[in-house]
């Protein structure tokens, strides 16, 4: 058995490029007088935000700034936090509109799962491997998750579909070939907007 590899401590390790930043939500405004926030999260469950113990906050992943979270709790129907070195409501102020990034690598994410940020831009094909387009974004509507993804004129029908990521209609993804086999059952004309 090998033994563990040691992890440089934090201040050693060198920043994650921009990319392998994943955003997570945004500060919305400030709370009270004291500098906390008032935060609105993309993560599932919403208050799943508060297992990251920091913060990168920016415009911008290249832009952001590394924050300790102190605390992060649910208030009603909010989120709130309270960041390190942000003491007051100017400075709470002064992070309105922020985007909230963490490194993807501080995400754990089960075989069975994948992050939204490594399903964009790969292919979607069918079963036999004609090319239905590229995802472009994926939404989440309450049900389930839905991958947008633009078809372009070359598959000779250029627009949009809006296809579930469900069992039947997603058959296989393959994030290292960036790449996911779908099947459009009947009906799923229903799912495409047509552009010129």
């Amino acid at each position: 058995m090998r033994p563990p590899r040691r992890t440089p401590p934090a201040r050693a390790r060198s920043r994650p490029t921009p990319e392998r930043f994943l955003h997570i939500g945004e500060i919305t405004r400030p709370h009270g007088l004291k500098g906390a926030l008032v935060v609105f999260s993309h993560t599932r469950p919403a208050i799943g935000i508060a297992g990251y113990s920091f913060w990168w906050v920016g415009p911008s992943a290249g832009a952001a700034k590394r924050h300790r979270v102190i605390r992060c709790w649910q208030h009603g129907r909010r989120i709130l936090a309270q960041l390190e070195g942000v003491d007051d409501v100017a400075a709470a102020e002064a992070l309105r509109g922020a985007r909230i990034w963490i490194p993807a690598e501080a995400v754990d994410v089960a075989e069975d799962e994948y992050l939204w940020a490594d399903l964009i831009g790969c292919d979607v094909v069918r079963e036999d491997g004609s090319l239905v387009g590229r995802v472009t974004a994926l939404s989440d509507f309450g049900a389930q998750d839905i991958l947008l993804v633009r078809a372009p004129a070359e598959t000779g029908r250029p627009g949009e579909w809006m296809l579930p990521f469900t069992e039947q209609v997603v058959r296989e993804v393959d994030v290292a070939a960036r790449r996911i086999v779908v099947v459009l059952p009947e009906g799923m004309d229903a799912c495409f907007t047509p552009r010129s």
